[in-house]
Parts: C-alpha cells; structure tokens; sequence
C-alpha cells in the first residue's frame, strides 16, 4: 500500500510539473506579440530622436564654416589695414623730410648764384642743414650715443683702433670714428671708436 501511493504521488508530481511547463510557454507565446508591437511602435521614436541629432549637426557644421570664413576675412582685413598703415606712416615720414629737401636746394641755388663763398659761410650751411635733418629724426625717437669721454660700452661702442695715453682711463674712449645711433631705446648703429688701452 505504502509503495502504490508513492506512486502515485509522484505520477501527479510529474504531471503538475508537464502542466506548469507547458503554461508558461503559452504564456510566453503570448507576450511575444506585445513585445514585437512595442518595439515596433518605439522605432518611430528612434528615427525622429536620430533625424533630430542630424539636423543639429548640420546646422552646427554650418555655423562652425561660417566661423570660419568670418575669421580668414578678418585675418584678411587686418593684414590689409596694417599694410596702409606702414604705408601712411612713411607717406607722413617723407612729407617731414620735404622742407630738409627744400634747405638742400636753396643752399644750391644760393652757391650757383655766388662765384666764391666762404668757408665760414660753407659750413654754417651744412651745420644748419645737420640740425634740421637731426631734427626731424629725433621726432622719431633717434639718438645720437656718446662716445667721447666714455668708457668704453660693447653694447654701445666698436673699438676699431687703440691707443696708450697714461693721462687717461682705460677703456676710455679717445675719438669718435662714426657715430653711433639708438632708435627708440634700441641700438640702430653701435659708434665706431678709438678707446685707450693702459696694458
């Protein structure tokens, strides 16, 4: 008795678990319908979310050339003023030097003019003449170096000759060969000297 009703009881074991399987393949079955619908009704979703992010692209591509082509014709632009600029700049330099060219021809003339001239008379010309010229540079920041009576300077001076005058420093500089020249704080000619040399 005690082995038939084991049995049995598994037979309804087994039978319950047949039923159960088959239940929930039914059931899968029928959510698999419900699952493709709801897929199908998101890929609308997807292509305009996708359509959207390509519009954004494009437009932003758009604007990153416009940038660009704003900032080459700027470029450009500058380039351009700068250039008149240099341009004006020595239009206005030039026009400086008119009058100095105007001091030249009268000086000319006035010889033409005299058979003899003085010496003394020659050279207040060219003095005057110098003056009006140093002028002029030094309203564009040019300085002339002092040399005589200086020590010698390597960043300012280029001794070319030598002397030994025991009455002077060393390194002192004896005589001004040519002259040396700042533009706006900034060596445009070192002066070529003759210093002493007391070794």
């Amino acid at each position: 008795m005690i082995g038939l009703d084991k049995a049995v009881k598994e037979t309804k074991a087994s039978s319950g678990s047949s039923n159960s399987s088959a239940a929930d393949a039914l059931q899968k079955e029928a959510r698999e319908p419900e699952k493709k619908q709801q897929e199908t009704s998101k890929k609308p979703e997807f292509k305009a979310e996708n359509d959207k992010n390509d519009a954004e692209i494009k437009e932003l591509k758009g604007v990153i050339q416009r940038l660009q082509a704003d900032f080459e014709n700027y470029c450009k632009r500058i380039e351009r003023q700068k250039k008149e600029f240099v341009e004006f700049a020595n239009t206005e330099t030039i026009r400086e030097f008119l009058p100095l060219l105007d001091s030249f021809q009268a000086a000319i003339e006035k010889i033409e003019k005299h058979e003899t001239i003085s010496k003394k008379d020659a050279l207040e010309g060219m003095v005057a003449l110098q003056k009006q010229f140093l002028s002029i540079m030094q309203k564009h920041g040019l300085r002339e170096i002092k040399s005589i009576g200086e020590k010698f300077d390597p960043a300012l001076h280029e001794a070319v000759l030598k002397e030994t005058r025991q009455e002077k420093a060393d390194e002192e500089v004896l005589e001004e060969l040519q002259k040396g020249f700042l533009l706006k704080g900034k060596l445009l000619r070192p002066a070529k000297v003759k210093i002493n040399s007391r070794q």
